[in-house]
């Protein structure tokens, strides 16, 4: 359960103890009345209290005993109200909070996860490997000749090449991976439970998705070439922590560079 919930319910189980609490002292209240009705000699009217201290006494009692609970349920019924008033505005905080939490998680061009996302989401699997069958692999990939496409095209167009790789990689994965921006052309991409001829299996199918589409100009329907992508492929090795895996990961991604581009590489050995 989420911290949230957690709090929630523990506003909803304190609502519902200071309402118990008020509604037994309402009940007390209630029945000082019935006895003060019952016996208004002694309460109701001062002039019918017997003569000498007895009847002074189960007076003063009473009246004292009734004015002090119901103090306590007007303080009770105002308590409740301010828990219900606190309880919606930190409610309504805690989600603004979730909201700017994942916000500061996505890049706002592609709409995927940023860096911060990838490399949260890489450690937290790791330390999930048996979940995984010890296997995750990771994948960095690099827009191929990114920069021209920017200064001959512009960056509008560019933001566009972006979001068609960051698509690309969505339609193509498993709800269980993770794909994020990791910077600038540079895409990341988890796959848990995927060995290194499965993972490289993946990059291919991103790759050639993206190298079969031509990108077009929005507004003028003009066709200005096609995109490519460099993929390099890596996989959790015993003893790994996120830096090794992304390190052996971007080594291969400079061979495949290095080796004309548009291809995939595997980590080398």
């Amino acid at each position: 359960m989420s911290d949230a919930a957690d709090f929630a319910r523990s506003i909803e189980d304190l609502h519902d103890s200071a309402g118990r609490i008020t509604r037994g002292l309402e009940t007390v209240v209630a029945a000082i009345d019935s006895l003060a009705d019952d016996n208004a000699q002694f309460i109701k009217d001062p002039d019918s209290i017997p003569d000498g201290k007895e009847g002074e006494a189960i007076h003063s009692l009473l009246a004292g005993i009734r004015k002090q609970i119901a103090d306590v349920v007007d303080h009770g019924r105002s308590f409740e109200n301010k828990l219900e008033t606190y309880s919606t505005e930190i409610t309504t905080l805690t989600r603004q909070l979730e909201q700017t939490k994942k916000a500061a998680m996505l890049d706002p061009i592609t709409g995927i996860g940023n860096r911060r996302r990838f490399e949260e989401s890489l450690k937290d699997i790791l330390n999930r490997l048996t979940d995984f069958n010890e296997k995750v692999s990771v994948l960095l990939a690099d827009v191929d000749k990114f920069k021209k496409v920017n200064d001959s095209l512009g960056h509008a167009v560019g933001d566009q090449v972006l979001r068609l790789v960051a698509s690309n990689f969505v339609t193509n994965l498993k709800g269980g991976d993770v794909v994020a921006r990791w910077g600038g052309d540079e895409f990341a991409a988890i796959l848990p439970n995927a060995g290194l001829d499965d993972a490289t299996s993946v990059a291919e199918t991103v790759r050639n998705s993206i190298g079969s589409r031509s990108l077009k100009n929005k507004d003028t329907g003009e066709t200005m070439g096609k995109v490519t992508l460099s993929i390099g492929v890596s996989t959790y090795r015993q003893g790994d922590n996120p830096h090794k895996l992304i390190f052996r990961a971007d080594q291969a991604l400079y061979e495949a560079k290095r080796k004309g581009r548009n291809r995939t590489e595997q980590e080398l050995d």
